[in-house]
């Protein structure tokens, strides 16, 4: 089940609704409903109410949407607050709910409040020492175990968007689409982030106390020692192994995995079967932004995987701050007949190594 976040309520009935339908329509959107008749009402019905309480507060009144294609609605100062109020409401409980569809098996999200920062504590695994006592000693030594506190903070992070005033006069915007696509843009950056700061957890795998679980080169040996390992460092918890699907396709080459069709695993079972006892199960992946119109690369790389126990503390922390976001007009942008924003948020990410996971590089 998809994580849900909160927007801040503002106790107008008309802002906070107008929120919820589109958070809604993004949801609808994430669960591939945006082709069907439900959501086309749906959006059609959100675009006409909103720009209708975009124009409250105005000398003008609201009588259809070919209002807004004039420059005397789309540049009142008023109609553009309203638009901006609205925004940011509505973003930053989709932002968190983009982020964590398709990486909750890795990321943690978390909503703190305006200018607080999320702490996380790590509870020592150590054990106590079993002293032998020699006759007529009180006690042997006394072992201390201390929690370790963590604290990942938010920074202030941008995107420049755009709205196409003709298009929402028209009907015809994707606001769902719209959404989801700010959501994906921060989902990208977040992940690009979370993986430079995996890469050097890796790296420096002694300092974080995982170096007796980064193993090199996939075979049953180093397959099955990692799973053991990483089981027995969590209480036993079973274990699962994450990685893109050309990392999963390697382990599984002759599987029926990712194929489908009526033999394929993935419609049978609804899930790619397991390897040596071990559930696997595909990690999203995303392009960097500035390769998607040339030679696109992805974020996560197809060489290694990750393996990780259930109900573990997941080892990368995303933390949102505060329940709305800020909306402003950009100044440089001043296409005819669309509207230039600039979309603020504070989110931070960090990978916080609460729980023993380990690290499997394939070649």
């Amino acid at each position: 089940m998809r994580k849900q976040f909160s927007a801040k309520v503002t106790g107008n009935e008309t802002v906070d609704t107008l929120t919820k339908a589109f958070s809604k329509l993004v949801d609808m959107t994430l669960d591939g409903q945006n082709g069907t008749e439900e959501y086309k009402k749906a959006n059609s019905l959100f675009n006409k109410e909103f720009m209708e309480f975009c124009m409250s507060g105005t000398p003008l009144v609201f009588t259809s949407l070919e209002d807004i294609k004039s420059p005397t609605v789309y540049k009142n100062p008023m109609f553009k607050a309203n638009f901006n109020t609205i925004l940011s409401q509505a973003i930053v409980p989709v932002v968190p709910t983009v982020i964590a569809s398709g990486y909750d098996q890795l990321f943690e999200v978390f909503q703190v409040g305006f200018g607080d920062n999320a702490k996380f504590t790590v509870a020592s695994n150590e054990l106590y020492v079993v002293n032998d006592i020699a006759e007529g000693i009180m006690r042997g030594g006394q072992a201390t175990i201390y929690n370790q506190e963590y604290s990942v903070q938010a920074r202030r992070r941008q995107i420049a968007i755009f709205v196409d005033w003709y298009q929402v006069a028209a009907g015809v915007h994707d606001w769902g689409d719209f959404g989801r696509r700010i959501g994906a843009s921060y989902a990208a950056a977040i992940q690009g982030i979370v993986t430079k700061s995996m890469t050097n957890v890796i790296a420096d795998a002694a300092k974080h106390g995982i170096s007796g679980y980064v193993a090199n080169g996939f075979n049953d040996t180093n397959w099955l020692t990692l799973a053991r390992n990483v089981k027995l460092a969590n209480g036993g918890a079973p274990v699962y192994a994450l990685g893109t699907n050309i990392a999963l396709g390697k382990i599984l080459p002759q599987a029926a995995a990712f194929r489908f069709g009526p033999n394929s695993d993935l419609v049978t079972s609804v899930a790619l079967p397991a390897y040596k006892e071990v559930p696997l199960i595909e990690l999203g992946n995303a392009l960097l932004p500035n390769t998607i119109n040339g030679t696109p690369h992805t974020i996560l790389k197809d060489d290694f995987v990750y393996m990780i126990a259930m109900g573990s503390n997941k080892p990368c922390k995303v933390v949102i701050e505060g329940q709305e976001a800020g909306i402003e007009e950009d100044p440089l942008f001043k296409a005819d007949h669309t509207y230039g924003m600039i979309v603020d948020m504070r989110v931070g990410a960090d990978c916080v190594v609460g729980s023993k996971f380990g690290y499997l590089k394939l070649a």
